[in-house]
């Protein structure tokens, strides 16, 4: 929130685990709020968004926390529907998974259960425990295939698993740009209307 007060940026777009909301009976949440939009000066929408409402077959619930400059008046944006799950862990891994996905040989941190999606260690693949691999986990969160990680394997799998799910960003970010665009193209029209309505008004009516 430095960075907005600073900048004063026409739009921001949060993300965050999804129990930010609840942190402390959902005062943290609260008081994010209140200096976005109170102190900072900005509209405040919010929403917990799956990787899987936007194409990936990964579950990845996230907060996310848009908002817009008060003096610039938005209107129109709202998170986008969710899209249908086109692809599917037996796409990624290529080859038939179970539907409990998520069973590991090593359980995650934090109390997971050995069911959890974080756990993504090793996965049944046609009855077999394998790891998965850099371009899978690249596949998983939305990557595009030409993206490389300049770090070791281990490295970018540890940040693959630490990612954002690209898919959803990409279109909830392309909701808030289509948004600020229509606010400009409105604004546009609107001082051109202004303008040629002066002009009429001030040009002289012959007798």
């Amino acid at each position: 929130m430095k960075i907005i007060k600073e900048k004063q940026p026409k739009a921001f777009f949060l993300e965050n685990v999804r129990h930010l909301e609840k942190h402390n009976d959902g005062k943290t949440f609260e008081t994010i709020r209140k200096i976005l939009t109170e102190d900072l000066g900005y509209s405040f929408e919010h929403k917990i968004v799956k990787a899987s409402d936007f194409g990936l077959p990964t579950h990845r619930p996230r907060l996310y926390m848009i908002g817009f400059r008060k003096d610039i008046n938005p209107e129109g944006f709202s998170f986008p529907e969710s899209i249908p799950l086109t692809m599917t862990m037996s796409d990624v891994l290529g080859g038939k998974c179970p539907k409990k996905i998520g069973f590991t040989l090593r359980v995650g941190g934090s109390g997971s259960g050995i069911h959890d999606r974080r756990n993504w260690d090793s996965y049944l693949v046609d009855g077999k425990a394998r790891r998965i691999t850099v371009e899978e986990g690249k596949m998983m969160m939305g990557f595009p295939e030409n993206f490389v990680f300049p770090v070791s394997k281990a490295q970018a799998l540890k940040q693959l698993g630490n990612s954002v799910a690209v898919s959803a960003i990409q279109v909830v970010g392309s909701g808030i740009t289509n948004t600020l665009s229509y606010r400009v193209s409105y604004s546009r029209a609107e001082r051109t209307f202004n303008r040629d309505s002066t002009m009429r008004l001030q040009t002289p009516v012959a007798a």
